[in-house]
This record gives C-alpha cells, sequence and structure tokens, in this order.
C-alpha cells in the first residue's frame, strides 16, 4: 500500500518519520510512505522539546483556531491528493489524524457515490474531527457520534496511550465515528505518542491491528 502521512502538532515531517521507523520497518517492505509537510509555522511542541533543539522549523497543517484555515487546508490537501496521488491509506497522528478524518468525511458527505481517497486510515492519538460543511461556512464544530453518526465507513485502526496527557480522550471521537465492524483498536501503556522499539509488545500489537486493517481494506481479511 501507499500511505500518506500526516504529523501532528508543533513537528514536522523528519519527526514524524522518525516517530515511526520502527511501525513501518515492522509493516515490512511491501508498503510506501508519502510524509507530507505542513505550512504554518508552529512552536515545536511541549513533549518534544526534551529531544529537539528550539531553533528546529515545525509546523500545523492548519491554524486550529480558525474554521477558515481549517476549510483552506482540506482544499489544500485534496489538490495534493489529485496531484500526487492515488494514496491507498493514511497514517495519521493527533493534529494530523483529525485533519485526516475531518477530509475522509469531508470527501464522504459532499460525494457520497464516489470513491473514497483512502482505502483505509491509521490514527494515532487523534485530535476531535471537525464538521468540514460547517468549515466551509467560517464555523468550527467538533463532531460527536452521540449527535452526529458514523461518519467514516473505511477500515481504521485506532491506536492511544493510556497516560496520554496531552489530549486525554480525544481519540475517542474518530473512534466512535469510525464504522464499528471496521475499526481496530489498540490501547498502549505510553503517553501522547507512538510506540517505537522501546515498547516492542505494543509495536506488535499495533503491527497486526494495522495489518488487518489493510486486509479488509484489501478484501482479503478472514
Amino acid at each position: 500500500m501507499r500511505f500518506l502521512c500526516l504529523h501532528g502538532l508543533g513537528t514536522n515531517s523528519e519527526i514524524f518519520s522518525t516517530q515511526t521507523v520502527s511501525l513501518r520497518y515492522e509493516l515490512g517492505q511491501s508498503h510506501s510512505y508519502e510524509f507530507l509537510e505542513g505550512i504554518i509555522p508552529a512552536p515545536l511542541a511541549a513533549e518534544l522539546a526534551a529531544y529537539y533543539p528550539a531553533s528546529i522549523k515545525t509546523w500545523n497543517y492548519f491554524d486550529i483556531a480558525s474554521a477558515a484555515s481549517a476549510s483552506q487546508a482540506l482544499e489544500q490537501l485534496h489538490t495534493f491528493i489529485a496531484l500526487e496521488g492515488p494514496f491507498d491509506g493514511v497514517i495519521a497522528y493527533s493534529h494530523g489524524a483529525s485533519f485526516a478524518a475531518t477530509y475522509i468525511i469531508q470527501q464522504a458527505t459532499s460525494k457520497p457515490f464516489a470513491t473514497p481517497p483512502f482505502k483505509c486510515a491509521i490514527f494515532f492519538s487523534a485530535a476531535r474531527p471537525a464538521d468540514p460543511e460547517l468549515l466551509a461556512k467560517d464555523e468550527l464544530r467538533f463532531l460527536d457520534a452521540n449527535t452526529d453518526g458514523i461518519k467514516i465507513g473505511i477500515p481504521t485502526t485506532h491506536v492511544w496511550g493510556s497516560n496520554d496527557n496531552i489530549h486525554p480522550g480525544t481519540w475517542a471521537y474518530a473512534r466512535d465515528l469510525s464504522e464499528a465492524r471496521l475499526r481496530e483498536e489498540v490501547v498502549h501503556q505510553e503517553g501522547h505518542d507512538i510506540p517505537g522499539g522501546k515498547a516492542r509488545e505494543s509495536l506488535l500489537e499495533i503491527a497486526k491491528a494495522i495489518r488487518r486493517t489493510v486486509a479488509r481494506a484489501e478484501g482479503t481479511y478472514e
């Protein structure tokens, strides 16, 4: 599979590549990965301050307080996929996961009979997806399955840390918006991050969940 990879808030593609290197190794050589950099300058994420110099250039995909910025970012993402795609799946973390989920929902809502932009989605510590229709009207409203129902109908994997003190609980929104029979869930013992080689048991569990999701997307799941 060819995956589009979207990084978190206040990071960059190089950081996300490092965060996922152990996972990508575990998934094997049958996949390829395209890392898309944000364009909005942002301070380095606080949880990464111990690992990277403050001078490093880090980004967001949009201004998280601006509906107009988020709406524009969705248009830019759509253009990027049209020019550089197709992509089979998306792997996204935190801010990037919210961005990816919102885009998937936008496309499903606006083009319900079209082929989805991705066959599957892998979300790590997802932030809350927004209502894409209201973003286009310069209104910011976060989606909630209790009132909005199921919005993501492709196979998904949802991964989060039980010790996430950065954005605790936000992962549940993207999960609950996703079709239950098509989703995988993995809870690890880390924080707001992606388990690597030092958390091998969690890493292997995540890789197995992603393989099941890929199999569902490819129609080979049994």
